[in-house]
Order: C-alpha cells, then sequence, then structure tokens
C-alpha cells in the first residue's frame, strides 16, 4: 500500500507513516468563477468549532471595520452547543449568518469579499476553503498552522499572521493583493491539472 499524503503538513504529523509522496488537493476551476472588483467585505467558512476561528473572525472583521459574511455549519450537537454559548453572543448588524449554502451562493460570497479569514488555530490537514476562496480571486488571511503555508504565499495571496492584532492589520492590506496572482497560484498548484500532474509522477515512480 502507496500512501499519498494531502499536505506536507499532514506527512509532519503522522511521523511513523511510510508516505510515498504528497499531492495537494485539486479543484475544478470552471466552478470557481475569478472577481477582481470586490465589495470590502470578509468571507468565513467553517464548522461552529473553537479550532476553526469563527469567534475570532468576528472579531477581527470588527476591529477592521469590515462586514463579515459568515457560511457556517452547525449540524452537529457539539457544534450548536458552541454557537449558542460561543458565537451567537457576538452577533450584531456587521455579521450576516449563512447556512446550507448552494455551490452557487458560496462562490458568489468568495468572489465579492475582499479576502477570506480563515484564524484557524489546528493543524489543518489542507483546508479546502483556502483554495477554494483563491480560486475565485479573493486572497486569504489566516495563520500559519497546519498546511496554511503551503497552500497561502504570504504578500502574494494573502497573509499569515498569528496574532489578533497582526490578523487586523493584515485585513487592512488585503486591497495590496492581485486577484490575478490568487487565481494563478490556484492554477499552478490546486487545481485539477496539478493534481493529476502530482499523482502521475508517483505512479512514474513506482513504475520506473
Amino acid at each position: 500500500v502507496h500512501l499519498v499524503a494531502i499536505s506536507d503538513a499532514q506527512r509532519a504529523d503522522n511521523p511513523d507513516v511510510a508516505y510515498l509522496g504528497t499531492v495537494h488537493n485539486g479543484i475544478d476551476l470552471t466552478s470557481y468563477p475569478m472577481r477582481t472588483d470586490k465589495d470590502g467585505s470578509l468571507v468565513y467558512i467553517g464548522r461552529a468549532n473553537p479550532d476553526k476561528g469563527p469567534v475570532e473572525a468576528i472579531e477581527v472583521a470588527r476591529r477592521a471595520g469590515r462586514p463579515l459574511q459568515m457560511i457556517l455549519k452547525r449540524s452537529e450537537p457539539p457544534e450548536a452547543e458552541y454557537f449558542a454559548r460561543e458565537i451567537e453572543p457576538h452577533l450584531g448588524s456587521d455579521v450576516t449568518l449563512y447556512e446550507n449554502v448552494d455551490h452557487a451562493t458560496k462562490v458568489d460570497l468568495l468572489g465579492r469579499a475582499s479576502a477570506m479569514i480563515f484564524p484557524i488555530r489546528w493543524p489543518e490537514p489542507f483546508g479546502l476553503v483556502m483554495a477554494e476562496a483563491m480560486a475565485c480571486g479573493t486572497p486569504v488571511v489566516t495563520t500559519d498552522w497546519g498546511a496554511a503555508p503551503e497552500l497561502v504565499a504570504d504578500g502574494v495571496t494573502g497573509f499569515r499572521r498569528e496574532t489578533t492584532d497582526d490578523l487586523v492589520a493584515a485585513v487592512g492590506r488585503v486591497e495590496e493583493l492581485d486577484p490575478v496572482a490568487c487565481r494563478g497560484r490556484v492554477e499552478d498548484r490546486f487545481s485539477g491539472p496539478a493534481m493529476v500532474r502530482g499523482y502521475e509522477a508517483l505512479f512514474s515512480r513506482l513504475v520506473g
């Protein structure tokens, strides 16, 4: 059995596993239209879970003076409990909550936003929503946890910061970043063809 990791971060978290290699996840770019015209908002996509940083996302957006479009999953009992206890008290007129959205709504919100805020605090093995945002021409403001350094090129397709103060400051700079560069990074590294190239290289090693 030849196991393939979806990120180097995943490999690092499982040092006893003899991975054949790393191939990043790929997305179908035809399903993610790029937009260069932004509306100044931030978007968050994630579960109602402390590791995903939804409360921090609200704080960062509010301190940065940006409206937040929040696509939140809270269908599991622990998620619903966390939402009621930790997230709901922080909601306000500057936060629009979405649940169970279809793909068209999701990519519309991703494309219109000036940035995705993704303040994770756990070793995320990949984080597909970061690739989805960049495919829509939207930079990502995140932390250095998990695979984020593999996805987000700091200062090019987003910013990676650790403290809340630094995340707020980074949001203030997202208009400096080029949506075309965000899209290009996904085309090069996280698209369907890029994933195919990665697996073809591994297959060639095996048969060689």
